[in-house]
């Protein structure tokens, strides 16, 4: 995919008024110097430009690669095509959402997954679809992906709510599950950058909190001393289909071939071949699991939490990312073929983890934490940014001789579960 063009007499959106009224927070911005080397597709001439802004590449994630040519060459045509792409996308999406999980436990007993809560104010406008993409643990071993009709993106066939595409193509794309793990990735090397992602079809408002959690990126094999391999966790307007803004908020991971690795924020501003990504932070990293939380409004406010510390946070920047977002997890290389595989994600909406109809003073542990009923419901406080927990959760119910211990599940900050005991 050719690559844009930097746009000319770019200010600092910084210095603009915010549009948007949103409740303030203690932020800051560090002023870190660019990483060494490439984030999303930059180019070495690219460094012509200020340190903390580069062009983006046109990437149209989310949505199939037809329509988003449609969008490039004929404006009037696309509105049309963007109908036909909500249509088929929400027809996708029905139903695998609001599919009720369950947890079970000793004597029988059940927690059931409450169906996806609705954030405040409820579905996002004019999608029609739940608020949320919750709990996706990426258990179900997938099947042979199969093409959405008409289109070149790929369904993932038990995440209806989920697609594939990219600018490496199907052939070249991987977006698999197995053990686990949702494997995203470029299956052959290429000279420049290639990516493959897999996006939601539906939206989440910015009342919302997106949770991504990763495996370590691994080391390159490639010994080209371009070779580069980046994890990317981003979250974007939905609106693109529609409006060719490229805006999105990136956290991203390079894994160079030398070894070294950088982590990096920053955000997307700009229309179609005009976009412009913007640094924010970005230092060196070391190996290991990733787990991020983004919380943004999708204009002033941005904040970035990596396992479990705050690792960035302004209110004064001026992204132009137009709520409903999408989240989108993608893996781009450049000289050397890498996946790196995704074990979680969800979009939360509410605090804390609560289990309802529970006899009061039961006591319930979960974790280092320890809570009794009252009022039927056992709440173990969270924050919506608070890493998920993953452990056994035991109720010691009156009148029942023991625990009753439930196996082992990740408890994702804002789940809530209904307790049903057993026979």
């Amino acid at each position: 995919m050719p690559r844009s063009e930097p746009p000319v007499d770019i200010e600092d959106p910084r210095n603009e008024p915010s549009p948007m009224v949103d409740s303030p927070m203690p932020g800051r911005i560090d002023g870190h110097p660019a990483p060494p080397e490439l984030i999303d597709s930059w180019d070495p001439a690219d460094d012509e430009l200020p340190g903390d802004q580069r062009p983006a590449q046109w990437d149209w994630h989310g949505y199939p690669s037809w329509g988003r040519k449609a969008v490039a060459v004929f404006p009037i045509v696309a509105l049309v095509l963007a109908v036909a792409l909500f249509a088929n996308t929400t027809l996708s999406a029905q139903g695998a959402i609001a599919e009720v999980r369950s947890v079970t436990g000793t004597g029988g007993a059940t927690l059931l997954s409450a169906g996806p809560s609705q954030a405040p104010g409820g579905a996002a406008s004019g999608t029609g679809q739940p608020a949320d993409y919750r709990d996706l643990t990426f258990q179900v071993p997938g099947s042979t992906v199969k093409p959405l009709q008409g289109s070149t993106s790929l369904a993932l066939s038990h995440y209806a709510g989920w697609q594939a595409n990219g600018s490496a193509g199907s052939a070249n794309g991987i977006a698999s599950v197995s053990g686990g793990l949702l494997h995203v990735g470029v299956r052959q090397p290429t000279p420049d950058f290639k990516g493959w992602f897999a996006t939601t079809t539906s939206a989440t408002p910015r009342a919302c909190v997106f949770q991504f959690s990763a495996a370590s990126p691994p080391p390159i094999s490639a010994t080209h001393t371009l070779a580069v391999g980046e994890l990317v966790m981003a979250v974007q307007t939905s609106r693109t289909v529609t409006n060719g803004d490229i805006n999105y908020v990136v956290v991203a991971e390079n894994v160079f071939a030398d070894g070294q690795r950088n982590l990096t924020v920053g955000y997307s501003l700009g229309h179609l071949s005009h976009a412009v990504e913007h640094v924010l932070k970005g230092v060196p990293w070391s190996a290991g699991p990733l787990q991020v939380a983004v919380d943004t409004n999708g204009n002033n406010r941005l904040s970035v939490w990596v396992n479990g510390a705050l690792f960035f946070a302004a209110t004064d920047l001026h992204m132009g990312i137009a709520p409903p977002f999408d989240p989108y997890l993608e893996v781009q290389a450049r000289r050397t073929a890498y996946t790196v595989a995704f074990d979680g994600y969800s979009s939360v909406c509410q605090n804390n983890v609560v289990v309802s109809d529970l006899p009061d003073g039961t006591v319930a542990h979960l974790g280092a934490v320890t809570v009794t009923t009252h009022g039927g419901s056992a709440v173990f406080p969270m924050a919506a940014v608070a890493q998920p927990v993953t452990g056994e959760l035991s109720l010691s119910v009156p009148g029942n001789a023991s625990p009753v211990r439930f196996s082992r599940h990740r408890y994702w900050p804002g789940d809530r579960y209904s307790y049903a005991p057993g026979t």
